[in-house]
């Protein structure tokens, strides 16, 4: 353990180290409550032996400050003291004492005491370990709860709340926010014609295209539904937009992802795009816009990107 020592008597922090020493465990010093404050602030510590008659700041005062200080985190603090009488031994509990040793110091006694703490420090790295593992176990879930399981992209869960962020920081900053939205022509058609295992193949062929034109880590694509996909594109003006989106839309194409032997359809995408530059109230507005050229695109033979 790292035990630090408060006491403003030379000689007690030599006899608490003479003590100590074989013990095995990191020993610091601070000669009054104001020093153990400050050391505190500064450092980790897994037990302090407190002195309680100290000039200006107690004992009892400076262990209420340092858990005040430290109400995140516990750690047994013992008092050192030469009143053994019962108020004060009840004021130094109340104060966030943990343990009472009388003057003059026993050494098999705080020997024995500091075990007793040793026993608490194991339980205390424990519990701090499997919290450390709870939260990136709970880091992981998250992780996955945003994830489409199939294409490896984000899912809708996280495309709502990335798209609500990036329009509130568009909105503020007064910078260019683009979506594109696009859906595989005729999927229904390619599912039914090879089935749905060939059917997810290709959504995984085209989440591979899509994800590999977008190059910035501040852009994000995501399935937005069966055959649906969508980009958010922050501080992207609309002709940028529309460059990308063809892009995609050519990538796919030249993908050659056929649709039966007879036919041999390729795959393609129709794509819409909507930049907001403060014209839409909310994101969703923002997202019927692209959905609206999406339509467009359909509406107009589909395989192609239009815009709002």
């Amino acid at each position: 353990m790292k035990i630090l020592v408060v006491d403003d008597s030379k000689m007690i922090r030599q006899l608490v180290t003479e003590c100590l020493k074989e013990m095995g465990h990191e020993l610091a010093y601070a000669e009054n409550g104001a020093e153990s404050l400050q050391y505190i602030a500064d450092h980790d510590v897994d037990l302090i032996l407190m002195d309680v008659e100290m000039p200006f700041l107690s004992g009892f005062e400076a262990t209420k400050a340092i858990r005040e200080l430290k109400k995140a985190d516990w750690f047994p603090i013992i008092f050192l003291t030469m009143h053994d009488d019962d108020k004060s031994f009840v004021n130094g509990i109340l104060a966030g004492g943990d343990a009472y040793l009388p003057k003059p110091l026993n050494p098999t006694r705080l020997r024995l005491t500091v075990i007793a703490m040793e026993r608490i420090y194991v339980m205390r790295q424990k519990l701090q370990t499997t919290q450390l593992e709870l939260q990136a176990a709970n880091s992981a879930l998250e992780r996955l709860s945003l994830r489409d399981q199939l294409t490896g992209l984000g899912n809708r869960r996280h495309f709502d709340s990335n798209l609500a962020m990036q329009f509130a920081l568009s909105r503020r900053n007064k910078s260019p926010l683009s979506l594109i939205i696009c859906d595989i022509d005729f999927f229904k058609n390619y599912n039914d014609s090879l089935g749905h295992p060939q059917g997810d193949i290709c959504l995984i062929e085209v989440a591979k295209v899509m994800r590999e034109q977008l190059e910035r880590d501040s852009d994000l694509v995501c399935r937005y539904g069966g055959e649906e996909f969508v980009a958010i594109l922050p501080d992207t003006p609309l002709q940028d937009a529309r460059a990308l989106a063809e892009t995609i839309r050519r990538q796919v194409f030249e993908t050659n992802i056929t649709v039966g032997d007879a036919e041999a359809r390729r795959v393609s995408l129709s794509l819409g795009v909507a930049t907001y530059v403060g014209q839409y109230k909310t994101e969703q507005e923002m997202l019927e816009a692209a959905d609206a050229a999406l339509y467009k695109a359909k509406h107009n033979g589909r395989n192609r990107v239009e815009i709002t």
